[in-house]
């Protein structure tokens, strides 16, 4: 019942300190670990320690979940019930324990007895969770793979790499099919979190610089003019290919032959695409439409697939089979929104404003309202359901664009989902504690609040071999502790029944969004035998190459998604 997270570390330091060697000459009553054993044992237990980031929304998921009246409901609540007993019995037994004369005095023993019973029945629920609700125990309950688990899960073409970030270091794994490697990164983690937010910094669309008709110009709110303007943030390949050193340059005999690599990475490589990582030292200047265009991004090389755990491959692998859904594609988006505020501005207010947009600890709908507009999605979802053949009553904006107009649909009857709209991280608005879809807020009284949160989207029923999520912040933020929206949203969809996710870093520009989406559909749908992640990597350089807009070969425009999932 308690966190694994120093053994992980302890873990992980033998490993790197300790040697061969040195364990060899020092005498052990038991037989020494070999340096596989302790790399499984630390591969599983970071696994263990990474779930951490994702509790609350799992927490969240479990109180959604226990609202219902099903037996899944019921075995739900008795779990809560049996934690919540658990904890004021250890809490008891600590008291004990500190006002015991000895260790063996019957109070802590009484108190001890009844810890560990109710840890005996909690593992009994969680047994039978497990075996008549898989799906929901992985969801909730994920359990770290070994590797070779992880190895059985992975094809030929296929690798696995997964980050762990500790405070004063870095670890990482690759894994094939057929080998398995690791290394220790000695950074700590204010150092990369610091990194990783300065190449934020230049893919922030609002202030970063892009290319236009070849000159330099500031994209965002504050266009420039004239020639020779001053160029206020730009991408660091540099910094980038520094980080592809550090991560992944060590595994390359492991990974640079695969098409497809998979990611699960902890904060703060949570909030970057590995897409856009330099494997080769650039040339050129960073502002340079022709350097950014024959740049070495790890996209060319390959495509890169994330995963919100390492367990998670598991599950998508057993249910890879590809959709049976009669329709082509149903969209949702370009809520009814009369505010200017972006969803940060809102978080920045703090708790000096909680008051005001809480009502009976909710937020409130003129919080959602206050949220600017986005008029330019309809375009994009009319875009892709053109690309894919479906009408356009297969797309609902404006008005029609509710969380109860979701709530009520079969969207088990479509291929592709598509949700063109803001996302919120949990704390984004105070009093949201998960991630959560922003749709049009009902007038009047009564009805939804405008939110479709990770925990109601676990409860949809979907059959999707694609759910593109073209909101900003789908997939986290820019690496700063907080809530966890990649793992909230992600989890919460693939137990709805997708198989795979688009989600984006940060606002997506309306026409490369729209290139991306329909370029990836469309090379599947040409190419049916391509895997989803090829597709996709294929649309990315297609709009990389694209001479006709210089913009289009900056990272800040055709990286912001990421493909979470089967990819294949």
């Amino acid at each position: 019942m308690r966190a694994r997270r120093p053994l992980a570390v302890l873990a992980l330091v033998l490993l790197a300190l300790a040697g061969p060697a040195a364990r060899a000459a020092e005498p052990a009553p038991t037989p020494t670990p070999t340096p596989a054993e302790l790399r499984d044992e630390a591969f599983r237990s970071a696994q263990t320690a990474m779930l951490t980031s994702a509790s609350l929304a799992l927490a969240q998921l479990g109180v959604r979940f226990a609202a219902g009246s099903d037996g899944l409901a019921r075995l739900v609540r008795q779990r809560q019930d049996l934690v919540a007993a658990w904890k004021s019995a250890d809490g008891a037994l600590v008291e004990a324990l500190g006002t015991a004369g000895t260790a063996d005095d019957p109070a802590v023993a009484a108190r001890r007895a009844e810890a560990e019973a109710l840890e005996a029945r909690i593992a009994d629920s969680d047994r039978e969770m497990a075996a008549r609700f898989p799906a929901y125990a992985e969801l909730s309950q994920p359990q770290p793979v070994a590797i070779a688990q992880a190895q059985a899960l992975l094809g030929p073409d296929e690798a696995l790499v997964l980050v762990f970030v500790a405070t004063r270091e870095t670890f990482v794994w690759a894994v094939t099919h057929d080998d398995a490697d690791w290394q220790r990164v000695p950074a700590t983690r204010d150092d990369l979190v610091a990194q990783v937010k300065g190449l934020r910094a230049g893919l922030d669309p609002g202030a970063v610089a892009v290319m236009r008709s070849g000159a330099l110009r500031d994209f965002g709110e504050a266009e420039v003019d004239g020639a020779g303007e001053s160029v206020r943030t730009s991408f660091s390949r540099a910094s980038a290919h520094e980080l592809f050193a550090r991560l992944l340059a060590p595994f390359d005999r492991l990974l640079a032959g695969r098409a497809r690599v998979f990611v699960v990475a902890e904060r703060p490589f949570d909030s970057i695409p590995f897409a856009l990582l330099v494997t080769q030292p650039p040339a050129g200047d960073d502002t340079d439409p022709a350097a950014l265009r024959d740049t070495a991004w790890l996209i060319k090389r390959q495509a890169i697939v994330t995963l919100p755990s390492v367990s998670s491959l598991k599950t998508l692998r057993a249910a890879a089979a590809v959709s049976s859904a009669p329709l082509p594609f149903r969209g949702y988006g370009a809520p009814l929104l009369g505010g200017r505020a972006a969803p940060a501005q809102i978080a920045s207010r703090g708790a000096a404003v909680a008051g005001t947009l809480l009502r009976g600890g909710t937020v409130s709908r003129e919080t959602v309202r206050s949220l600017a507009p986005l008029p330019q999605t309809e375009g994009e979802l009319r875009r892709l359901a053109e690309t894919l053949g479906a009408g356009p009553d297969a797309v609902q904006t404006g008005a029609a664009a509710t969380k109860s107009a979701v709530l009520a649909a079969d969207l088990s009857q479509y291929r592709v989902l598509a949700f063109a709209t803001h996302g919120l991280l949990a704390g984004d608005i105070p009093g949201l504690a998960e991630p959560a879809l922003v749709f049009t807020p009902p007038e009047g009284e009564g009805g939804d609040d405008g939110l479709l949160t990770a925990s109601e989207a676990a409860r949809l029923n979907l059959a999707a071999d694609w759910v593109i999520l073209s909101a900003c912040n789908t997939a986290g933020g820019d690496g700063t502790p907080g809530a966890d929206g990649l793992s909230g949203l992600a989890r919460a969809f693939f137990y709805a029944g997708a198989r795979t996710l688009l989600v984006s870093h940060w606002p997506v520009r309306d026409d490369a969004a729209a290139r991306l989406t329909t370029g990836a559909l469309g090379a599947l749908r040409a190419e049916p035998g391509l895997a989803k992640a090829e597709a996709f990597r294929r649309a990315t350089l297609a709009l990389i190459a694209d001479p006709s807009d210089p913009t289009l070969a900056h990272p800040a425009i055709w990286a912001p998604f990421v493909m979470v999932g089967e990819g294949r």
